[in-house]
């Protein structure tokens, strides 16, 4: 065989793995045995799918529907890679996160091991955290890019997208009373010093909390350019110390 055929060969099966490749990345369905589909999410495992996955579900569906952004018509795919072929495809370059949203594409993965029937997923630093929290987050971004299309998504600074999936997973624990709850702060305060964890999501959940309820923004007028981090951060240190003695009188209540 000539040199040049054989370089052509070459050059076409390389195409091809690449397509091949690609296609498993985006549309890894092939690769998981089993699929649970309830409502307007379908969920992809290795592993059997307890039947708890259904009150997991309806769980994030009530979280859900305290955001604006939440649409029933919108389709869902959740794919629980642990020790999966795709992660080991993908490299396992997320095994630091608890998930993460593949946006265009709309793919939710669950990277680290599940355990559906105690609602609970185990973290790098060997925390256990709630799964259906952790859906709600991730779904989250999915109708921020339903809303707002994948290029403003894409333009929008991470503590406001982040910040907003993270108030709507936790709103039970953010909010207190109809205000933000210092005490949760305090926690991640803790978390932060004791696990060495980033700071940054809950952070950015406060902050987006203080401008959505204590100043009453839209969401609209959040994902607006106007609206800056640092004096964001700023406005919320001052609020703080300014409130911190109601949340004195919350507690003993």
């Amino acid at each position: 065989m000539k040199p040049g055929r054989i370089i052509n060969n070459f050059l076409l099966v390389l195409v091809a793995c690449l397509c091949v490749y690609v296609y498993l990345v985006l549309f890894p369905q092939v690769l998981f045995k089993e699929k649970v589909s309830y409502r307007n999410f379908n969920i992809y495992s290795n592993e059997r799918i307890d039947n708890k996955i259904f009150e997991i579900i309806d769980n994030a569906i009530v979280e859900l529907r305290k955001s604006e952004l939440y649409d029933s018509t919108k389709k869902q795919k959740i794919f629980f890679i642990h020790d999966s072929f795709y992660n080991r495809l993908t490299g396992d370059y997320n095994r630091e996160l608890l998930g993460y949203h593949e946006f265009f594409i709309n793919n939710t993965m669950i990277v680290p091991k599940v355990d559906v029937k105690e609602n609970t997923l185990i973290g790098i630093d060997g925390r256990l955290h709630v799964l259906a929290a952790t859906i709600v987050h991730e779904t989250i971004h999915s109708f921020q890019e339903n809303r707002y299309g994948f290029f403003k998504v894409l333009r929008t600074p991470e503590w406001k997208l982040e910040g907003y999936a993270f108030y709507i997973a936790r709103s039970s624990k953010v909010m207190n009373n109809g205000h933000l709850s210092v005490e949760y702060a305090r926690q991640c305060l803790n978390d932060v010093s004791k696990y060495q964890t980033r700071k940054g999501y809950w952070l950015y959940g406060f902050m987006t909390g203080y401008l959505l309820t204590e100043k009453g923004i839209t969401l609209d007028e959040l994902m607006n350019d106007s609206i800056k981090y640092q004096a964001t951060l700023d406005e919320l240190i001052k609020w703080y110390w300014q409130n911190r003695g109601m949340y004195q009188l919350f507690a003993s209540i």
